[in-house]
C-alpha cells in the first residue's frame, strides 16, 4: 500500500475520532452551560431590580413585565467593533434607567468603562432619568462606544413603549 494512502487513512481517521469528541462534549456541556447563562443573567436581572427578579418573565419585543411598575429591555447597538449587547431596567414611576452591557467586542482598556464588573461608570449612572442620557459627556478614545450607550437608553424607552402599546397597557408612556 503506498505510503500516501496510508497517511490519508490515519488523516481521516484521527479527523473522525476528533470529530466525535467534540460532538460529545457538546451534548455532555450544552446544558450546564446554558444552566449557568441563564444563572447569571436571572443575578443581573435581580441586581438591576433591587430584589429577586421572578424567573417566569415573558418576553415580548425585548421587553419583559410590558404593563408593570418596571421593564427590563434587552437590545443592541451598533459600536466601535461591533454590535453592543444591553440589558436595561427601566421604572414607570420615575422614567428612571439601570443599563448593563451583557457582550461587546469593544476594544480591552478603553472601553472597559462599560463592563460593570470592571468598573463603576454604569452602576453609577443606575436609576439616572432616561431623558439625562443624551447629555453624558463622552469619554476620551471612546467616543463611538459612548454614543452607543447614549443611543441604548433612547432605544430602550421606545421598545418598552412599543412593548406596552402592544400589549394595550392601560397607559403609555412617552
Amino acid at each position: 500500500m503506498p505510503n500516501s494512502l496510508v497517511n490519508g487513512i490515519a488523516l481521516l481517521i484521527i479527523g473522525g475520532l476528533c470529530g466525535l469528541a467534540l460532538t460529545q462534549t457538546h451534548k455532555l456541556t450544552r446544558a450546564p452551560i446554558e444552566e449557568n447563562r441563564t444563572r447569571q443573567a436571572q443575578a443581573l436581572l435581580s441586581e438591576l431590580l433591587g430584589q429577586v427578579a421572578p424567573t417566569n418573565l415573558q418576553w415580548i419585543s425585548g421587553v419583559a413585565n410590558a404593563c408593570g411598575d418596571w421593564q427590563f429591555v434587552r437590545g443592541a447597538r451598533a459600536g466601535y467593533a461591533g454590535p453592543i449587547e444591553y440589558l436595561a431596567l427601566l421604572t414607570d414611576t420615575s422614567t428612571s434607567i439601570s443599563l448593563r452591557v451583557t457582550r461587546h467586542q469593544e476594544t480591552p482598556g478603553i472601553a472597559d468603562f462599560i463592563d460593570h464588573s470592571k468598573k463603576d461608570y454604569l452602576p453609577e449612572l443606575d436609576n439616572s432619568p432616561v431623558e439625562d442620557w443624551p447629555s453624558l459627556d463622552n469619554i476620551s478614545g471612546a467616543t463611538i462606544t459612548h454614543k452607543a450607550l447614549r443611543a441604548m437608553a433612547a432605544q430602550a424607552k421606545t421598545l418598552r413603549r412599543n412593548a406596552r402599546e402592544q400589549a394595550s397597557c392601560e397607559a403609555t408612556d412617552a
